[in-house]
């Protein structure tokens, strides 16, 4: 019987490789709210992702990644860290918000010690310092708040990358991490991106500006509010449309690169950190529960290794990412199991975790994907869901649950964590942040 082995096993990714070759690139792309099934190379109906879809071509595709969260802040330190959430500990607890323990292994302070030019370009107050993200970054600029109303957009995003692209030793090769906050709700991208898929004869509440107070979701979210068929669609096409805005600025981005000649020694990884609800079991936004609307994210590489329009149709985990680029780097980096390294082989059997919701009044949940097989547990009620994501992907047809997959699930769930994960004053960030970008004097 297979099982979680969380802790203990400690492995050694690979020892960094001296000599005179060039050393590699790295440009991590992380997108925010994202849900695969809106990517037009994951199928979706509307071309929303035409660059993208380009880049998945040229290189690797992950069918179905595994977010291991689904909210912003558990989901990233995974991405970066490739520790299971309950093991990293950041988040939110009945304590308050929890950055990130500096027990816990941190790619970019690798990077960093390897001599790379290390960078970040974040646009939410859940990845700024006192979160603990800025660990190993010589240049760390981190924009906005809590919300969609100060978001530096994806061109500005893009434009600031290549301006530090620009200031420094090209002779040193770089790690750069730049995230993208736009489908992040309200759906409001510029024009003619906006308006790109939605009715110009829809008239009613729930345009570009919806979203902006909590209580409007917390309405729907509760079942007091109901919004109509013709509200989703506009919804999801302001959303669609967000999608396509971040796409050309990624394109654009990708494009420069090429234009340098950097694009054959980069390896870039794109990868969502969770997805989005569109009333797919009763809600809106995110946060709420680990269903694959909220947890199925994007996962694509490509660049030296990851060639050739390849698809991985196996499970994979955002736990995978940290140790998958320093195995093909050369950097030394420790990874701990689940994570896998994905340059090798792939048990379809394994054992994929996720905890981590934000917004759930019922209190915790895990989740555990083994191969089409998903549980999702609360851990304050002791109640079951199961699937089989083969049969049912839109997770609709409730099935007996495996007796494997409680035990792992009790068995993750009871982990200890590595280190502690420091509290954060959220009143005292945000108002920080607020004053920082003019909004509060």
């Amino acid at each position: 019987m297979k099982r979680i082995i969380l802790l203990l096993t400690v492995l050694i990714v690979l020892t960094a490789s001296c000599g005179t070759e060039q050393r590699m690139n790295v440009l991590l792309i992380l997108v925010d709210t994202v849900r695969a099934d809106h990517f037009s190379c994951y199928g979706y109906h509307r071309n929303t992702t035409p660059h993208i879809d380009s880049l998945a071509a040229a290189g690797t595709i992950a069918e179905l990644c595994q977010g291991q969260a689904s909210w912003t802040l558990p989901a990233m330190t995974t991405i970066m860290s490739g520790v299971p959430t309950v093991v990293h500990g950041a988040g939110r607890s009945s304590t308050g918000f929890h950055g990130i323990s500096p027990d816990v292994p941190w790619l970019p302070l690798a990077f960093n010690r390897e001599g790379y030019r290390t960078a970040a370009f974040f646009n939410v107050m859940f990845m700024n310092a006192d979160f603990g993200f800025h660990r190993g970054f010589q240049h760390f600029d981190c924009q906005g708040v809590a919300s969609g109303n100060s978001l530096r957009k994806a061109g500005p995003t893009v434009d600031d990358f290549l301006t530090w692209l620009d200031s420094g030793d090209e002779s040193k090769p770089f790690f750069a991490a730049v995230h993208f906050y736009d489908p992040h709700i309200p759906y409001r991208a510029p024009e003619p991106f906006r308006s790109m898929y939605t009715d110009p004869n829809y008239n009613g509440e729930y345009g570009d500006s919806w979203g902006e107070g909590i209580t409007e979701m917390m309405d729907v979210n509760s079942g007091e509010v109901i919004p109509t068929q013709s509200d989703m669609e506009n919804l999801v096409a302001l959303y669609d449309g967000e999608l396509t805005y971040t796409d050309s600025e990624i394109g654009r981005m990708l494009a420069d690169l090429r234009s340098r000649g950097l694009a054959d020694n980069t390896l870039i990884i794109l990868v969502g950190d969770h997805g989005e609800e569109f009333l797919d079991h009763g809600g809106i936004e995110h946060g709420r529960t680990l269903y694959q609307e909220t947890t199925h994210v994007p996962l694509i590489i490509a660049g030296p290794g990851f060639g050739g329009g390849r698809v991985i149709s196996r499970s994979v985990a955002q736990l995978d990412i940290a140790g998958t680029i320093a195995s093909v780097t050369g950097i030394e980096f420790t990874t701990l199991e689940p994570a896998l390294n994905l340059t090798g082989s792939i048990d379809p059997a394994r054992l994929i975790p996720a905890s981590g919701v934000l917004w759930r009044a019922e209190g915790d949940l895990v989740s555990i994907v083994s191969n089409n097989s998903k549980l999702i547990w609360s851990v304050e009620d002791d109640s079951l869901e199961a699937f089989n994501l083969a049969a049912d992907p839109l997770e609709q047809e409730p099935v007996t649950p495996e007796n494997t997959m409680i035990e792992a699930a009790e068995f993750y769930w009871v982990t200890p964590p590595m280190g502690e994960a420091p509290l954060v004053n959220y009143s005292e960030t945000a108002s920080r942040e607020l004053r920082n970008l003019g909004y509060i004097r």
